[in-house]
This record gives structure tokens, sequence and C-alpha cells, in this order.
């Protein structure tokens, strides 16, 4: 019987992705979501995460680069469209790297955000004096008109739910930020005897927001760049996060972050890389990946260019192809009962269906 809800339960899930559309309306008659959609999008270098929640709210996660003008936010305005939203919700900057935060006001321009967060600190001075800073950070201040809510760990970022609990409940709870892990007050970059600690990364990077999106039993991790000491003490000595279904690749894919002790804590079941053509995946990276206990995919946006068998997945499970001008997302739909989400890339690209795993939320 299990085996059977579980098979109807994909053939909904693809049916639905396939069209694009809800399958149910309100009292009213407006479309009323079912699925939860996370949209992963090609930016330049950088990286864009847009949720869009079966209630139809959206929350967008870094918005790319300023160049090429338009480019980044555009792609992000296309993703809006298919998602059939007409607002950006909440805008969360994960930090403060120009391929992160640098396409914000060129989106403000294209579609309405109504809450920008971020999390309550410039970067390091080395960087608050560089060119592309002083150049971006106006632009940021205006987009946002200095109304900017902060987020550290330990805090949600807030999340309607069904009052009538017909759909599972949804939380996106930050688990690091500014160098900070929830339920770690020590020196995050202090020497573990028996561990790898590398030296200490004083960039925007370590400083990054890490969340971790749960809808019912699905569980998503989005740790925008972490690096490697920050990662340990997501895993280390507790493991804060848990296990997830679902892992955005940190940081694109390089060296200096996807932490192995951090991989095989959170043991997910599908990794996706939003990376460019010549940055990211790294072959120890890669490798660590491919080392997960139970990983059924790895995705990336791109073909990496560098690096051949050691940096790529198999060519059908990569957005763009060798196609470095494509620009393909990959959109993930978690289906209304919550056992199975599907992966498509592209607007109209087929899908493969995952089953969720049935380990509870911390």
């Amino acid at each position: 019987m299990k085996t059977r809800h579980l098979v109807a339960a994909m053939l909904l899930v693809v049916m639905s992705v396939a069209s694009g559309q809800p399958a149910e309306t309100t009292r009213g008659g407006a479309p009323a979501r079912r699925n939860l959609d996370i949209y992963f999008l090609d930016m330049v270098g950088g990286g864009s995460t847009l949720i869009v929640t079966p209630l139809g709210e959206s929350v967008l996660i870094d918005t790319g680069s300023l160049e090429p003008k338009h480019r980044d936010a555009e792609r992000i305005y296309a993703a809006a469209q298919h998602a059939g939203l007409k607002q950006i919700d909440c805008l969360v900057t994960t930090h403060f790297h120009s391929d992160h935060f640098g396409g914000i006001r060129q989106l403000t321009k294209l579609i309405p955000v109504k809450k920008f967060m971020d999390k309550g600190h410039l970067p390091p001075e080395s960087e608050v004096n560089t060119g592309w800073f002083k150049q971006l950070y106006p632009l940021y201040q205006e987009a946002a008109g200095g109304k900017v809510e902060s987020i550290k760990a330990g805090d949600d970022v807030p999340l309607k739910n069904d009052p009538e609990e017909k759909i599972p409940p949804l939380r996106l709870h930050c688990v690091a930020a500014e160098k900070k892990v929830e339920g770690f007050d020590g020196d995050i970059d202090a020497p573990v005897p028996g561990y790898v600690i590398k030296r200490a990364d004083d960039s925007d990077n370590a400083r990054s927001i890490a969340l971790v999106l749960s809808y019912g039993k699905f569980r998503f991790f989005a740790g925008g760049d972490i690096t490697w000491n920050v990662e340990h003490h997501l895993a280390v000595p507790k493991n804060v996060v848990g296990e997830v279904d679902l892992y955005q690749v940190t940081h694109h894919g390089l060296d200096q972050s996807n932490n192995p002790v951090l991989l095989q804590a959170l043991k997910p079941g599908v990794c996706i890389a939003m990376n460019g053509p010549r940055k990211g995946i790294e072959p120890n990276a890669f490798r660590a990946l491919r080392e997960i206990p139970g990983l059924k995919a790895l995705y990336q946006i791109h073909y990496n260019t560098q690096y051949g068998a050691q940096g790529n997945t198999e060519l059908s499970y990569i957005a763009s192809g060798k196609d470095a001008k494509k620009g393909n997302f990959i959109r993930v739909s978690v289906g209304p009962n919550g056992d199975v989400f599907a992966v498509s890339m592209g607007a109209d690209g087929s899908q493969r269906v995952y089953a969720i795993k049935s380990a509870a939320p911390r």
C-alpha cells in the first residue's frame, strides 16, 4: 500500500511540474498553489535562489551580478514570471560580494520587493574599501530604501503558514550568519583535535547567511558561500542541521567550502550546484559530493570547462549542457503530500522524481 501511495504521489508531482500550473483553486476561483517550488538560477559567477511557497509567498536569496547590465536581474524576473509572481515578498542577501548582491537595483526596477533582509553587518574593511563595493553598496541602499531587517543564527525568515493546516508547516531557519553558528559560542577558527580546520577565512564568504527550509518532511539546505570552518561547526560537535533531502552546493562548488564533515552529516539525496563554466565545481569538492552516502543525483547549472571528469556530473544532469550562454534554471517542486519532489531543468525540461526522507526535522 505504501508503494502504491508513493507511485501516485510521484505521478501527481510529475503532472503538476510538467504543466507548471497549480492543481486546485480557492473558493473564489483564484489559483491555489499546491507545490513548493525552488528555482536555482544561472547568474554571472554568482547565485540566486527563488523559493515560492504553496501559499504563493516568495523568498529570493541573493540577486547575482550587476554586469553585464540587466542579464542577472532579467533572469530572476523571468523566473518570477514563470512562477506567476507579481512581487518578491522577501529578499535575503546572504553576504556582500558582487556576485550575490550586484543585481539588486536593476531587479527592483523590474518587480517590487516588499521586505529586505541581510546579516546586519558590512564586510571586512578590506572589502568595504574596494572599488566594486563602493559602486554596488549605494545601489543596494537605494533599492532597499534604508529599510533592511537583520537576521542572525537562530532566527527565522517569516513565512506564512496555512491556518487550517491543510498543507504541511513551512519554516525558513537561519543556522549561521556573521561567522556565528547556532548553538556554538566558541572560536570558529580554533583547532579541533582529530579534524581539519583551515586557516581563518576573513572574507565576507565565511560571514554568509546559511538557511534551512523545511516543508513537512522535506528539508533543504542553502549555505550561501560559507566556508570550511563554519561548515565544520554546523556538523561537529553537534549536527545543527540534521539530514536533508536537497543541498544547494555551497560556494558554487569551490574547494574552499563543501567540507566533507558537513556533507556526511547532511546526507542529501540530491545536490544542485550553481556553478559557472569556469567557476566551480573544483575537484576536491566534486569528490566530496560524490562520496555522500546515499546520493541519488548531482545537478549543475553549467558544464565545468576546467576540470573535465573531475568537475562534472553526467551531461544529462547539467542544465545548460555545454552551451555556456543557454542560461537554463533548475527547478525543484515538492508535492502537496510531501512524499516526493521533482527536479526539472529549464522552463519546459523533463523531470526526475525523488522520494523524500522520512527522518523528522530536529
